[in-house]
């Protein structure tokens, strides 16, 4: 699972998407085809060990386990499940304390990432903590290997020999050599980026004292030159 769909199948159709179209149209068939089947095996076994959750979802939610650890919950309607949640150590990602607010019926985090993930975020696992809330229940079904493998189940049929196809029929389609786009440059083969991989830029930081806003040679806390008489 990536945040890019693009990106999933980019790494899959490097090669073919170079080739003629009816080479393109087969080749992505047969790599799509005997994908399938060996992701289903996988998934199948990784299920039959007792893994309940793929291993991008552990490991998201090993990272804000630990960080909620850290929050401390403030409740303002336990029947309602509404809670305020507040930061007691300075996030890795660079940004000051935050304090947010969590409503788990609407599935609402201020920070936004349990929104965008389907996943509990630290904030949401740490007000679920204070009242016994199982927040495994939270993660959304496509999550689960199960739902996984029931994707990959599908099968794909092999293309019979030319000579068994029906006669085509309907309208011959020819293309328009002027219509034809020429781009400048090297076309891209590598990592295509949408909206969801732009990310707030972390701000430099001084590597003496470790405070942003300056660098190491203008550090007000360094020591000045020392002189002899």
């Amino acid at each position: 699972m990536t945040t890019n769909l693009v990106e999933s199948m980019n790494a899959v159709l490097k090669e073919p998407r170079n080739l003629p179209i009816t080479a393109l149209v087969q080749s992505t068939y047969y790599k799509t085809g005997t994908l399938f089947p060996t992701m289903a095996k996988q998934h199948a076994s990784i299920l039959a060990s007792g893994q309940i959750y793929t291993e991008k979802c552990m490991t998201f939610m090993k990272s804000e386990i630990r960080k909620s650890n850290s929050h401390r919950v403030d409740s303002f309607d336990r029947s309602n499940h509404t809670f305020m949640v507040h930061e007691t150590v300075v996030p890795k990602e660079g940004r000051p304390i935050g304090h947010f607010s969590i409503n788990l019926p609407n599935k609402w985090c201020d920070c936004g990432k349990y929104q965008a993930k389907h996943m509990p975020c630290s904030h949401v696992i740490a007000a679920c903590s204070s009242i016994k809330y199982d927040y495994w229940s939270l993660i959304s079904e496509v999550y689960k290997v199960e739902t996984v493998l029931k994707v990959y189940s599908e099968a794909f049929q092999p293309i019979p020999n030319e000579g068994y196809w029906p006669q085509y029929e309907g309208v011959k389609v020819c293309h328009n050599p002027l219509m034809r786009r020429v781009k400048k440059g090297r076309p891209k083969t590598k990592r295509i980026r949408t909206e969801m991989d732009t990310t707030d830029r972390v701000p430099r930081k001084c590597g003496l004292c470790r405070v942003s806003g300056h660098t190491k040679k203008h550090c007000p806390n360094a020591a000045g030159t020392s002189t002899q008489n």
